[in-house]
C-alpha cells in the first residue's frame, strides 16, 4: 500500500486538522514532536503537551549508557515518553564533586569535559526524539570552566542551569554547605541571563539563594528578561527537608513569575518513611500549599525519578511515589478530586510551557 499523505493531529483541538502530501512533509516543523501510525497512515501530533517533567536526569542517563556502550536501559525508558504519558521534559546533565561522582557513578572523573559530555548526550538524544519538546539543562556548573564555555554550551542548546548541586563550588553553594554566591558566580549568572538561559534555584542553600535573588533584582531593574524556575523543590513547611523551599523563599521568587516543580521523590514529600498512599496525600498538600501561597499559575511537576540508579549503579535512593510508565495518568487521577481540569492542565504542562517553551525553543 502506498501512503500519500501525512495527517496532522492537534492535541489542543483534540482532532485531526488536515493533511499534506508526503512529498511536502520535509517543510513541516516537527514540533511538538511525534510521528505515529494511524490506520496505515503516518501522522504528526502538533500543538500541545500531555505532561512536562520539569526535572529528569536524562542526559546523565544517556552519557552513562554511552560509556557502557549499552543502551538497553535508555531504549526501555523511552517507551515512557509517549502521547499518553510524558511528552516534554527538562533533560538534565548533573555534576557533583569528583569524589561523590566516582563513588555514586562508579567511573573515574579526573578529567571532566562538560562541553564534550553535553554534546555527546545531546546527539544521542536527538536520535530518539525531537528536541522541540526538550529543554536541555546542566545541574552543578562546577566544571564549566569560564564564560566562553558557558556560551559554547548555549550554542549547543543549553537553556537551563542549576548553579550548584548539594556541594559548594567556585560559583556558589548547595544545601550541604553555608557559603554565599561568589564573584565568579555573579559573573556566571549575569552571562547566563544575557544569553537567555533560565536560572534554576533548586539545590541552592539560603545564602546563595538570597544572593541570587538580589542579583536577579538588579538585572531585572536594568530591563533584562529574567527566567527563573525551581525545577524540583517542594514546600519546607510541609516537609522540612533542606532541599525544599520555605515560604519566604517561595514568596521571594514570586516577582520573577517562576514555576516551581513539585517533586514526586519521597524524601522531599514527607520527612518520615511512609506508604505510597500517605506520600500521595502529602504530594497533594504540597501543591495545595503552593497554590495558596503564590497561585496555581506557578506550579509544575518534576519526577526527579532516580530508579535508573538501581539499573545503572546498583544503588537505591528510596521509593518513587509514581511509576514513570503511568506517571501522568496517576497524577491526573490523584488531583481530579481537588483541582479543576484547567488547574490540572496548568500543573501538568501549561505553566512551564508558557514560561520556557515559547521563547527558549
Amino acid at each position: 500500500m502506498t501512503v500519500k499523505y501525512l495527517f496532522i493531529y492537534s492535541i489542543d483541538e483534540k482532532k485531526f486538522s488536515g493533511k499534506i502530501p508526503l512529498s511536502k512533509k520535509e517543510k513541516i516543523r516537527m514540533a511538538p514532536c511525534f510521528m505515529h501510525s494511524f490506520k496505515s497512515h503516518p501522522f504528526v501530533v502538533l500543538g500541545g503537551f500531555i505532561m512536562i517533567d520539569m526535572h529528569y536526569d536524562l542526559l546523565s542517563v544517556i552519557y552513562q549508557c554511552y560509556l557502557r556502550m549499552d543502551y538497553t536501559y535508555l531504549d526501555n525508558w523511552m517507551k515512557n515518553y509517549n502521547l499518553d504519558n510524558v511528552t516534554g521534559l527538562i533533560a538534565n546533565l548533573y555534576f557533583m564533586d569528583k569524589e561523590q561522582m566516582q563513588e555514586e557513578l562508579g567511573y573515574n572523573y579526573d578529567e571532566i569535559n562538560v562541553v564534550e559530555m553535553f554534546k555527546i548526550a545531546k546527539e544521542i538524544l536527538e536520535k530518539y526524539i525531537s528536541l522541540d519538546n526538550v529543554i536541555l539543562s546542566i545541574e552543578g556548573c562546577s566544571y564549566i570552566n569560564n564564560l566562553e564555555e558557558l556560551e559554547e554550551l548555549y550554542n549547543l542548546g543549553l537553556r537551563n542551569i542549576l548553579l550548584v548541586w548539594n556541594n559548594s563550588n567556585k560559583y556558589g553553594s548547595g544545601n550541604d554547605t553555608d557559603n554565599h554566591l561568589t564573584e565568579e558566580g555573579r559573573a556566571f549568572l549575569i552571562k547566563a541571563i544575557d544569553l537567555g538561559i533560565c536560572i534554576d534555584v533548586s539545590h541552592m542553600n539560603k545564602n546563595t539563594f538570597y544572593d541570587t535573588i538580589e542579583l536577579l533584582k538588579e538585572q531585572k531593574a536594568q530591563g533584562k528578561k529574567i527566567r527563573v524556575i525551581a525545577s524540583h523543590s517542594n514546600s519546607y513547611k510541609i516537609c522540612p527537608n533542606k532541599r525544599n523551599l520555605d515560604d519566604e523563599q517561595i514568596l521571594a521568587l514570586k516577582e520573577f513569575n517562576p514555576v516551581i516543580g513539585i517533586v514526586t521523590y519521597s524524601d522531599f514529600i514527607l520527612d518520615k518513611r511512609a506508604n505510597k498512599d500517605q506520600l500521595k496525600e502529602y504530594f497533594v498538600k504540597h501543591i495545595m500549599h503552593l497554590k495558596e501561597l503564590i497561585g496555581i499559575d506557578h506550579i509544575g511537576i518534576a519526577s526527579d525519578d532516580m530508579t535508573f540508579d538501581i539499573a545503572l549503579f546498583d544503588k537505591d535512593f528510596g521509593p518513587q511515589v509514581f511509576d514513570y510508565v503511568s506517571i501522568r495518568k496517576d497524577i491526573e487521577e490523584l488531583l481530579k478530586d481537588t483541582f479543576t481540569k484547567e488547574e490540572i492542565e496548568k500543573i501538568l504542562y501549561k505553566n512551564i510551557k508558557n514560561l520556557l517553551w515559547e521563547e527558549l525553543q
